[in-house]
């Protein structure tokens, strides 16, 4: 068979690249180096690699995803067709990532995000990385005691506990503890004594990393990191007093692969695949490093220790380590609680001996970033009965206190990142992130995170949306459309014949399409929040108490930075509990990780936290489907669990 090869350029980037009639126009973009939307993964069933084909020819399947008008201007899902002759093609905004390639306005806003959260530093300062300053005796006849040994004894009476001192350092000791003095017929060899250790711990184990000259105990860094699905964040942190120096994100690279883990598990799959996923996630903290050791002015070798927070898959992704068999029955994962390590042996770039630290997982579904929040909110010393919600495509959901710990994971599915949703999008530039509708629907006040023209929806504007919806009876309790003759917002899908809410048209904002949310959304969403309900409801029943009995709920992630806690309770996502009950608590990821990093007690107590938690599989669970078919109505099928609810349902109906 003769294999045709042609250009393509792809607009408004400018880049170009060769690909043959085998591949897709998404495989051709990812060649080329430009985004595309694609939040499954290129399977087909997102229709978020919507592009134009402004010249040229293409062969491929038509999709219920695109308008007829859509299809007459040149618009196609990029994983579905193949081309057929030299292309210009371009990516419109709703395709589109903005801030994905580098560090960007996102990365602004990521930062502030990340000072505004709930972190409680340790109450005494023990890093994993310590710096000594040590002025060791001269050797004397009397006292010949070698150069290992007598750094070895001093650090000892620094840092109690077993040391280990490797080869390269010992071998570096003799003219590290003295200067070279030449004269004229040979060297001379005189002693200064005056070094710094840098200590880490590893494992049970204290390491003397390094010892250089003179006193550089000023100078010791840490970088926290928050390896998320969506988004990776870095915090450098100096050690020697505790503070946040800088702070930066980028959007996940592996996001070319598929927006959840299940369908970047499956592209690992491919040949060759896993590394690059490993790479990519691996070049993502390299360029924060830069960024950051830039901004604080700071060498890549003042950066002494990595620690690592993350679901299980997104660690395995970071060390490299087989991701396959969690997804597979019985969901083994290779490793819960990896050691300490060297960081240059995942590639990355710091100090040559620092060291890679991770924060232990509990199974293939409850990862690092759960235990880490755990430590965070403090949930596990308290007297008073918590609950900690990390919302995402797969809702981790944590119940405990000081005498027990109970967790489990509901498959959300990808509604809140912007998958499955016709107008979804993720929480970036021109997504609306807060709606409010008045007068039955014929208004709607709809805000996005940058204030400029709405592109679509992000997980708080589908809430605030979907509540307001109901409120206002646009939809019912089951989520159907109530079409109101006298709200010009409803039209009929000119695919579906089922009818749609207009947000937003696109003459208002000055958009390039009207934002809508379609009854098939509705139905998503509502499946979305019902599994996180009931997945709470489960763990909440498991050790025979009621929601009325929790004191706390806690919100991690930057998800509840801009939720709206009245309209989760409204569609029934969260508990009906007082709102003062509620508290956000940022990333509680980094937050878990920087106590880790600081205080040697907390690393011991995470590991000892991981220990506790008691994990429980919904999926085996016949009760858990019970609940979650009951979730799946506004708010609940059993209103009684929702008295404020209907409280302002019988505000809204009096004042009709």
């Amino acid at each position: 068979m003769i294999v045709s090869n042609f250009r393509i350029r792809f607009l408004p980037d400018q880049r170009e690249t060769v690909a043959d009639q085998r591949q897709t126009l998404l495989e051709a973009a990812r060649q080329a180096n430009v985004y595309v939307g694609a939040i499954c993964g290129g399977e087909g069933v997102c229709g978020k690699c919507r592009v134009i084909v402004r010249e040229g020819e293409v062969e491929g399947e038509s999709t219920e995803f695109l308008t007829r008008d859509e299809i007459r201007r040149g618009y196609v899902l990029a994983c579905q067709v193949y081309p057929r002759s030299d292309l210009l093609v371009e990516v419109p905004p709703e395709s589109r990532l903005v801030g994905y390639e580098g560090i960007g306005r996102d990365s602004e806003r990521f930062r502030d995000f990340a000072h505004r959260g709930a972190e409680r530093p340790p109450t005494e300062l023990t890093p994993v990385i310590e710096k000594f300053f040590l002025v060791l005796p001269e050797p004397t006849l009397d006292d010949p005691t070698a150069d290992q040994e007598r750094l070895l004894e001093a650090v000892s009476k620094k840092c109690p506990g077993p040391l280990q001192m490797g080869l390269k350092i010992t071998r570096e000791l003799p003219r590290v503890l003295r200067r070279l003095q030449e004269n004229r017929s040979s060297w001379n060899w005189k002693w200064d004594g005056r070094v710094t250790a840098t200590v880490g711990l590893r494992s049970e184990v204290n390491e003397v990393l390094c010892v250089e000259q003179g006193d550089t105990s000023d100078r010791s860094f840490g970088l926290a990191l928050d390896v998320g699905t969506t988004t990776v964040v870095g915090h450098l942190v100096d050690l020697t007093c505790g503070t946040t120096r800088e702070a930066a994100a980028k959007y996940n690279s592996q996001i070319e692969c598929g927006a959840d883990i299940i369908n970047r598990i499956n592209c690992a799959r491919r040949p060759g695949w896993a590394e690059t996923l490993h790479q990519a996630i691996i070049r993502d903290v390299e360029t924060l490093i830069d960024d950051l050791v830039e901004r604080a002015q700071v060498g890549r070798g003042d950066i002494h220790c990595v620690v690592a927070a993350g679901n299980t898959s997104m660690l395995h992704f970071l060390l490299g380590l087989e991701t396959d068999l969690i997804r597979l029955s019985p969901f083994v994962p290779v490793a819960t609680s990896p050691p300490p390590l060297r960081a240059a042996e995942v590639g990355l770039r710091i100090h040559p001996r620092g060291i890679l630290y991770t924060l232990p997982m509990v199974g293939s579904f409850v990862g690092g970033d759960i235990t880490a929040g755990i430590l965070a909110s403090g949930m596990y010393k308290s007297d008073e009965l918590s609950l900690l919600l990390d919302i995402g495509t797969n809702g981790e959901v944590v119940l405990g206190n000081k005498d027990f710990i109970v967790a489990c994971s509901a498959s959300a599915g990808p509604a809140f990142e912007g998958g499955s949703v016709s107008c979804g999008m993720r929480a970036t530039f021109g997504a609306i992130d807060s709606v409010r509708i008045f007068r039955h629907g014929l208004a709607v006040s709809a805000t996005t995170i940058d204030g400029g023209p709405a592109l679509g929806l992000c997980g708080t504007g589908l809430i605030d949306a979907l509540a307001e919806m109901f409120l206002a009876g646009l939809v019912d309790r089951s989520g159907r459309f109530q079409v109101n003759r006298a709200c010009d917002r409803f039209r009929v899908s000119e695919e579906d014949d089922r009818p749609e809410f207009v947000l937003v048209p696109a003459k208002e904002s000055g958009s390039v399409r009207d934002v809508v949310i379609s009854q098939a959304d509705v139905e998503n969403l509502i499946r979305t929040k019902g599994a996180i309900y009931a997945a709470a409801d489960s763990l909440v029943q498991s050790v025979g108490l009621s929601f009325d009995d929790i004191r706390k709920v806690y919100i991690a992630g930057a998800f509840g930075n801009r939720l709206d806690i009245s309209s989760c309770i409204t569609i029934g996502l969260l508990p009906d509990v007082p709102l003062e009950r509620v508290e956000f608590i940022g990333n509680s990821c980094i937050a878990g990780a920087k106590l880790v990093m600081l205080s040697r007690s907390m690393f011991d107590q995470v590991h000892s936290v991981r220990d506790r938690i008691s994990y429980q599989e919904l999926m085996v669970d016949p009760a858990y489907m019970e609940k979650f078919t009951s979730a799946c109505f506004l708010p609940h099928t059993d209103v009684s669990r929702f008295p404020t609810v209907r409280e302002r349902l019988d505000k809204r109906k009096s004042k009709s």
